[in-house]
């Protein structure tokens, strides 16, 4: 399946317009594009260099070999956006419209993933989680209302995931922060299917919390305390030394050493 490039015959508004235009072309083809380097004139970016996401690897600036995996591949697909003077908006010039590659799933590629994370999908995910629906029911319903309207969304469920988990951060967050205020009613983190009984309990939640809590106080506490005594043993010491060292100067000038041969 040949991967055809975006149309260059539109002006967009902004820079951000038209690469959001050409990664919507790009997502039907099966490939995502990112920018590059940007050049200015003044303050004002006016021209951007474009290229597949599977484009050159970047190089690692550490020491030493990275186990990791990268869809990059060195594609040679190369276009960029210029506003130029006295035009009425950004346009897109495609030099070189190959790709070196097959098309991916838009859930493989995280441009497509990030530009379809939208407002609305998260909140879809906050109440479906919140009803204790599990990831893969999520991503299929989501799947499904956006089919429903003649679209594909390029959500999968580790992306659910992080959103799942980013949910329950915030209620521990807002659970804790609760707590210090008085007659403040604890919100406490949807029930998921990861969680156990005793996590489900809003008292074992908030307890566990107050526990942990404590127990960090605790170890400062003896931390510090084993700091006190130790500096306290040390000026004990010291002062035994000085009056030691003391006794013994008065000893030697009281009695003064005999010498049978004086």
């Amino acid at each position: 399946m040949a991967m055809l490039p975006p149309p260059c015959t539109d002006f967009y508004p902004t820079l951000d317009a038209l690469v959001t235009a050409a990664n919507r072309h790009a997502k039907d083809q099966g490939y995502a594009i990112v920018k590059l380097r940007t050049k200015k004139r003044g303050h004002l970016v006016v021209k951007a260099n474009l290229a597949c996401a599977r484009g050159a690897a970047r190089k690692s600036s550490g020491q030493g070999k990275r186990n990791c995996s990268t869809i990059k591949c060195d594609c040679p697909f190369d276009a960029y956006a210029v506003q130029k003077k006295n035009s009425p908006g950004w346009e897109l010039t495609v030099k070189n419209g190959e790709h070196n590659h097959g098309p991916s799933s838009p859930e493989d590629l995280v441009v497509h993933r990030r530009a379809d994370m939208t407002k609305e999908v998260r909140e879809e995910i906050r109440k479906f989680t919140e009803a204790g629906r599990k990831p893969s029911e999520i991503y299929t319903n989501l799947r499904m209302a956006a089919e429903a309207q003649g679209r594909r969304i390029a959500v999968n469920q580790r992306d659910i995931n992080n959103v799942k988990s980013m949910i329950r951060r915030e209620a521990i967050v807002s659970a804790a922060s609760s707590t210090t205020a008085s007659g403040d009613q604890v919100l406490q983190p949807p029930p998921t299917e990861e969680s156990s009984d005793s996590t489900r309990d809003p008292n074992n939640l908030q307890l566990r919390l107050l526990e942990q809590k404590i127990a960090t106080q605790e170890a400062q506490l003896r931390e510090k305390d084993a700091l006190l005594r130790e500096k306290d043993a040390q000026l004990q010491i010291a002062r035994l030394e000085a009056e030691l060292s003391r006794r013994t100067t008065n000893t030697d000038n009281q009695y003064p050493q005999f010498n049978p041969y004086g």
